[in-house]
């Protein structure tokens, strides 16, 4: 089975290379496109439609050139993303004459696709992705029951799949602790991931003064985004200079490593997460995690062998959880040997052969 798959070259880049050399190896044959911007500064209504056009007819001549079985797109079940996939899915049914099947893999959903008023949505983007796409992949058992509720003609083509997580990359070098002072005998807790209000950010700073012994703690923020120069702010505002770093913007590859130079992850979200590759890493690397109640975390994790859960915007939470780790190396023990075993569940064979199951079926 041949299988051209779309991969945003700004996002998701990593979890859809390695399902295209998984998918390889045991059997098929899968070549790559571009799905998505390559620059987001774009801005504007008719550029993005524009590049979206042009995006559409460059898969196009990719599937001419490959001919494959599946047209299989990485994309976000999202007001956004899901007019940029029905014009790419209109566009390909109107110049491409061979057969095809069309899949979607969304990481992650926003729900309001199937809740607002417009008639673009309800009469147009949603019928037209509902008769077109012939398998949705998604990433939780929550979003397969949440769409389920609102579209019973998707529902019945979702498979849950996750992503391949690869623990070899995820080993640090003694360069790359001397790079960002890793070798320290404090405690290390880390958040990383997008600087915005819905990653939890804020209750991550916010939590820190709540911490018993946070002088023998070494606070660690790795990344960037809209909220930066807010969560500096609010850092000075409470006093953190001694105790939080502000790493900044890492690239994929390097971010990786931190995994294996730090005790315990945080990461109190509330975005609509899918497979949070974030948490996921940590997990694999036999992390100690505090986290939300989130999508794939509830499908794969329990308190207290793998997790423990706070609420969504609890400062207080995170410093009790944070405090209990800290006091309990058992647990923290414990909780290492569960995750590291866990992470066989996202091996690239056993996530690739059950993607391929789920190619076959259609």
């Amino acid at each position: 089975m041949k299988v051209l798959i779309g991969i945003n070259p700004k996002a998701h880049v990593l979890p859809g290379t390695d399902e295209l050399d998984g998918l390889n190896k045991i059997g098929f044959q899968c070549r790559s496109a571009r799905y998505g911007r390559k620059d987001y500064s774009v801005q504007g209504h008719t550029r993005r439609l524009f590049d979206v056009v042009l995006n559409s007819f460059n898969i196009i001549s990719a599937l001419y050139t490959f001919s494959p079985d599946i047209l299989y797109l990485n994309s976000r079940f999202d007001p956004l993303a899901s007019v940029r996939d029905a014009i790419t899915i209109f566009l390909v049914k109107c110049f491409y004459y061979k057969k095809l099947k069309i899949a979607i893999k969304s990481h992650g959903s926003d729900m309001s696709v199937f809740t607002t008023r417009s008639f673009l949505y309800k009469r147009i983007i949603v019928p037209h992705l509902t008769r077109h796409v012939d398998l949705w992949l998604l990433l939780s058992e929550e979003e397969k029951s949440t769409i389920s509720k609102y579209n019973t003609g998707i529902a019945e083509k979702v498979s849950v799949t996750c992503n391949i997580i690869d623990p070899s990359r995820l080993i640090s070098s003694a360069e790359f602790r001397k790079k960002y002072k890793l070798n320290n005998d404090k405690m290390k807790i880390i958040f990383i991931g997008r600087v915005v209000d819905e990653k939890g950010v804020f209750e991550f700073l916010k939590a820190i003064p709540l911490v018993d012994c946070k002088d023998k703690c070494d606070f660690i923020l790795v990344g960037d985004g809209k909220d930066f120069s807010q969560v500096k702010q609010l850092a000075g505002e409470l006093g953190l200079d001694p105790y939080l770093r502000f790493i900044g913007w890492v690239e994929e590859g390097e971010t990786e490593h931190f995994y294996d130079c730090v005790d315990i992850l945080i990461l109190p979200t509330f975005h609509t997460e899918g497979f949070s590759m974030v948490l996921f890493n940590a997990v694999a690397s036999g992390l100690p995690v505090i986290t939300t109640r989130i999508r794939a975390a509830v499908d794969h994790l329990k308190m207290p062998e793998n997790v423990i859960w706070v609420e969504p915007k609890s400062e207080k939470q995170v410093a009790d959880a944070i405090n209990e780790l800290i006091r309990n190396e058992t647990l923290r023990n414990n909780m290492s040997a569960n995750n590291k075993k866990l992470a066989s569940r996202f091996s690239r064979d056993k996530v690739c052969h059950e993607m391929s199951e789920a190619f076959m079926s259609i």
